[in-house]
């Protein structure tokens, strides 16, 4: 069975983020997402576009902008996850 495609919502203007990635859900700070994605702290103000699979996410204080897959983000929260455990 296909999973769903992801989903993302942005909160707390733009300081926080819900992802649903193949039925999981996660709710991160921006900082935190921008740590997962190798990125540096900086100014709020984010962006999430997605395209089937891929999810661009804009981060506009500082003009970076990082593109992955689902599977990839996926991989680094699982990651993220059991090294906090």
């Amino acid at each position: 069975m296909p999973h769903p495609f992801p989903s993302a919502l942005i909160t707390d203007k733009g300081q926080r983020v819900q992802l649903r990635i193949r039925g999981r859900f996660y709710k991160l700070t921006q900082n935190e997402l921008r740590r997962l994605l190798g990125l540096p702290e900086g100014p709020p103000g984010l962006g999430i576009t997605i395209d089937r699979d891929r999810l661009q996410f804009e981060f506009a204080g500082d003009n970076r902008t990082i593109e992955m897959s689902a599977g990839q983000l996926q991989r680094r929260l699982a990651k993220q996850l059991t090294s906090k455990t």
